[in-house]
């Protein structure tokens, strides 16, 4: 069983199209932001990090819409850590309503990289300590 990190995010009418219904676009919004409360959870500053030219980039993305989520639905945004690289990590997130249903899966593959160079780099050796507490379990 994989250690799960969530957020809670309403749903807003600005996060909606005509018809109520979270525009598409909007769920990789919400992923996004678990994922960077989950990196913040780790003790990293994304602000710093940007300071030294360092920094994590979305390198693969595969997703699945199930179900609509509506305006004024109150969701949670799941991070699970599937896989840790050298210079990487994979996350499966998942957008569910508070009954669990599943409305959106996510599979995000992210690299750390140095900006300026436009090369990838090794995770802090402790991120990659951090992380392992997050990784799925062999029973």
């Amino acid at each position: 069983m994989n250690k799960e990190f969530t957020i809670q995010v309403r749903v807003y009418y600005e996060d909606t199209d005509a018809g109520g219904i979270v525009y598409h676009a909007n769920y990789l919004k919400f992923c996004e932001r678990a994922r960077s409360d989950f990196i913040r959870e780790l003790g990293m500053s994304q602000p710093a990090l940007l300071a030294e030219g360092k920094g994590f980039v979305v390198s693969k993305m595969q997703c699945r819409f199930i179900c609509p989520v509506k305006f004024d639905e109150l969701v949670t945004v799941s991070v699970q850590v599937q896989r840790v690289r050298h210079v990487g990590l994979t996350f499966a997130q998942e957008v569910r309503r508070s009954d669990g249903t599943v409305c959106f899966a996510l599979t995000c593959e992210i690299a750390f990289v140095d900006f300026k160079a436009g090369a990838l780099l090794p995770l802090p050796a402790e991120t990659a300590a951090a992380l392992q507490a997050y990784l799925p379990s062999e029973e």
